[in-house]
């Protein structure tokens, strides 16, 4: 390792033989800093460049080094620093000292040249590895998060799981492509997956500005949900409004497809299925029938129940579209709300 990729090692301490040993012994296979002083070592270690490691003096004038290691460790932006202290003391409660004040080691004076190193090349090398689960941990969160509901991510981080649970009154939406599958046969594999992504980017920023929570894809198929894993004030008004926009910005991105979508509103249970995969997932009579009224929506309108359409009626236009058929549930009829005119 040569030039700035070599780690930089921070020397503290008031006697120059000390310093002119430990800097020979780490010369080869490290860059190195000098401070005599604590006060020097503290503007060393907050500078741009900070040192990967600090070997300080227990025993200086003015502020010895449990005072410098306190302020190293009481500082956001070099507590991680890991810390050895050089000292002749061998007393155990001196050590105990240092470790309670952050240090990880002591080296002993009189140096001991592979002790040194071994040393630093021990606490370099854990402090690469824990830098690397950070960073493995930041990545595996991420991921999480472009998986999973923000909330069922967190949980699932913090207790291993999403524990299932009934929501009452949740809207679910859903939303998918009318010609989809003749589009499929006609065109390119690249061309119809750019085209559905393009598509999906284009729901998902939607769905966050109206407040609903992505739930997952299936084919050309679309679910959100609106008052599911956070509070919403009017859950079936803004997944009707979400869902008009959906329809709405397809059309003036000239994709070529229409959108036909269903929202129902009602209880539902929640939770996260799988374990190599994990899919967080919504049940219940509310999610089948928002997926059976999509079949029955026209462009530009979502279509929803009776008992929904008379609570938005004052805010939205509707039409009837007909009846459905709901095993269970009877004959329900079926309204295609559309926005009103500006």
């Amino acid at each position: 390792m040569t030039g700035s990729k070599r780690k930089l090692v921070l020397i503290v301490d008031d006697t120059p033989t000390n310093v002119s040993v430990v800097s020979g012994v780490l010369k080869d296979q490290y860059r190195t800093k000098v401070a005599t002083n604590g006060e020097k070592a503290l503007a060393i270690a907050t500078a741009e460049e900070k040192p990967d490691l600090i070997l300080l003096d227990v025993m200086m004038p003015g502020m010895d080094g449990f005072e410098v290691c306190r302020r190293l460790k009481a500082n956001p932006d070099t507590r991680e620093i890991p810390i050895i202290f050089l000292t002749a003391k061998t007393d155990s409660v001196d050590e105990e000292n240092g470790f309670e004040v952050g240090a990880v080691d002591y080296i002993h004076k009189p140096f001991s040249a592979p002790i040194v190193l071994a040393r630093v090349r021990t606490q370099l090398a854990l402090q690469d590895a824990v830098s690397e689960a950070q960073d493995a941990r930041a990545q595996a969160d991420q991921l999480l998060h472009a998986l999973l509901p923000k909330k069922a991510a967190d949980e699932i981080r913090s207790y291993g799981t999403v524990i299932p649970r009934r929501y009452e009154n949740v809207a679910v939406l859903f939303c998918d492509v009318s010609n989809f599958t003749a589009y499929c046969d006609q065109h390119e594999p690249e061309d119809v997956i750019s085209r559905l992504d393009a598509l999906f980017v284009i729901f998902e920023r939607v769905t966050a500005k109206h407040d609903l929570e992505k739930i997952k894809t299936i084919g050309d198929g679309f679910m959100a949900a609106a008052g599911l894993l956070r509070e919403v004030e009017d859950p079936i008004g803004a997944a009707v409004r979400c869902g008009l926009e959906m329809a709405s910005t397809l059309i003036d991105a000239h994709l070529g497809w229409e959108v036909r979508v269903g929202v129902h509103a009602g209880p539902v249970v929640a939770g996260v299925v799988g374990q190599e995969r994990y899919q967080f997932d919504i049940w219940g009579d509310t999610v089948n029938i928002a997926a059976r009224m999509v079949g029955m929506s026209a462009p530009g309108t979502v279509a929803a129940t009776a008992e929904i359409w008379e609570q938005l009626r004052s805010t939205f236009h509707g039409e009837a579209l007909g009846e459905l058929e709901v095993k269970g549930k009877g004959t329900i009829s079926i309204f295609g709300i559309r926005a009103l005119p500006a």
